[in-house]
């Protein structure tokens, strides 16, 4: 088990890494004061849950960097977050949890119901059990376990980049990805800009699974804004 904290104070780590390990004895916490930092160790290190503070009022901080930080991974992760605070105001956990966050835990919770809650966020975040997930009616398929693709029943080698962008693809099917969320999502927080390299991966890609790359017909470019993998159409 792996996980971020962000801007926690020591005593809180220092509970926090108690009370986990008695669930978790293998635990690797990953520590950080700066939010982009947090960001850069999200997309690297690939934790399975991070713990944000969020400081009272009269602590100095500001609460409204956790909110912006919340709002920054949600940008490009589904990452679950979880916002530690023993804030009573009502306004703030509603707003935590608009922002994006998955839940709030108070670090005053007793070990087990801490544990407790800890792993009920896992489970109703956890992504897709691996397994074969299928596309297109049907026509393309993607075993999660393996990374193998495969159109028509045909098996398709991918490099591990053609296949986090067609898979992200896929499972938005039916919605333009726009190419900010694709660079994010494939290279990182701090991707957004180079718009060329995702077009040059994604003319790769296309070389391995359109039939005719120069008029592909699974991938479908957004002029200006994207690119698509497009639902089938559904019969009247």
């Amino acid at each position: 088990m792996k996980v971020l904290l962000v801007k926690l104070p020591e005593d809180i780590s220092r509970y926090i890494q108690m009370v986990l390990r008695v669930r978790w004895p293998d635990l690797t916490l990953l520590h950080t004061e700066q939010p982009g930092e947090a960001l850069e160790l999200i997309h690297k290190a690939e934790p399975h849950f991070t713990l944000l503070h969020l400081p009272e009022p009269d602590d100095g901080a500001v609460p409204g960097d956790c909110f912006e930080l919340i709002n920054k991974i949600r940008g490009f992760s589904e990452l679950p977050i979880i916002v530690v605070g023993e804030s009573t105001d009502i306004t703030e956990r509603v707003k935590a949890l608009e922002t994006g966050a998955d839940d709030w835990i108070s670090p005053s919770f007793i070990p087990m119901e801490f544990i407790a809650k800890v792993n009920a966020i896992l489970r109703r975040c956890a992504p897709h059990k691996p397994g074969l997930s299928l596309f297109l009616d049907g026509k393309l398929s993607i075993d999660h376990a393996s990374h193998r693709v495969c159109i028509y029943g045909k098996p398709i080698k991918l490099t591990p980049i053609q296949y986090r962008i067609f898979s992200y693809l896929a499972r938005n099917q039916g919605r333009v990805c726009t190419s900010t969320e694709l660079l994010q999502h494939v290279w990182g927080p701090n991707s957004s800009d180079d718009k060329d390299l995702l077009k040059l991966n994604v003319y790769r890609l296309r070389s391995r699974v359109e039939e005719d790359p120069s008029n592909p017909e699974l991938i479908v470019n957004e002029r200006g804004t994207g690119y698509i993998i497009r639902a089938p159409a559904t019969s009247q």
